[in-house]
Formats: C-alpha cells, sequence, structure tokens
C-alpha cells in the first residue's frame, strides 16, 4: 500500500539524522518526493510502498523522536469542474501524473505525483492548485 507522508523536522531535529536512521530501524524503503529547509526547519515528502503495519511502525518512530507527521491523501487537487481539458499541464507532468484520457478528460494519476508543482500555474483556469507542504 503507498503511503505519503509529511515529515515537519524543526531546526534543532533537522541537523540529525532522524530519517536514516528510521530506514535503517524498520528496513523500509522510502522515496523522497520533496524537501525543503528553512531557518524555521525542514519538510520531507516520502513515499513509503509498505503494508499499512510497516507504516505506522516508522510514524510511531518519527513521533517519538519529535518530527510531526501528517499523512497526506492528495497533494495536488484538480477541479474537475473547472478543468476544460486544455492538456497544458500535461507536457510539464515528469512523472506523467496528469494524462489525457481517451476521451481527452485529463485524469490526475496521484500515485504518480512527486509535488513538484509544475502544473499548477501551468493551468489557465487554476484548476489545479498544490497543498501546501
Amino acid at each position: 500500500m503507498r503511503k505519503r507522508i509529511l515529515l515537519r523536522y524543526s531546526m534543532e531535529k533537522a541537523g540529525k539524522p532522524i530519517l536514516a536512521s528510521v530506514i535503517r530501524e524498520t528496513d523500509i524503503s522510502m522515496n523522497i518526493l520533496h524537501a525543503d529547509l528553512t531557518p524555521e526547519g525542514g519538510e520531507i515528502f516520502v513515499a513509503m510502498d509498505e503494508p499499512e503495519e510497516k507504516v505506522r511502525e516508522a510514524i510511531d518512530i518519527f513521533e517519538s523522536r519529535g518530527v510531526q507527521v501528517e499523512e497526506v491523501e492528495r497533494a495536488i487537487t484538480l477541479d474537475e469542474e473547472s478543468c476544460i481539458e486544455c492538456g497544458a499541464c500535461v507536457s510539464l507532468c515528469p512523472t506523467e501524473a496528469l494524462e489525457l484520457d481517451e476521451d481527452y478528460s485529463l485524469v490526475l494519476v496521484e500515485d504518480k505525483c512527486v509535488h513538484c508543482g509544475a502544473c499548477v500555474p501551468a493551468c489557465p483556469v487554476r484548476a489545479l492548485s498544490m497543498k501546501e507542504l
């Protein structure tokens, strides 16, 4: 089961190898989709393709080490009523998370999205929005 998790670190925690130690302890593969470090702290957006109990184990360890954890269901939102299905976003998506199906309707394949945000400003009617991480 693919789970996407947002990890928020304080500056104090950002200087420690917490992510690496959780990976080592749980033997869970994590794909970093997005990362950002600011003077206030850091955020790492990861995807885990693991059984629910393994994901829960990793979340518990992160939380025990002072990392805020948020499960993210949808990183990019498509307002299908506003979308004019022009395809402007499709060519910009590096992971093909946005595609036009056989009847030229825009489809968002959330599991492929890496939260790069390239599609959002390309939409002329602002039908795409990104969850602030």
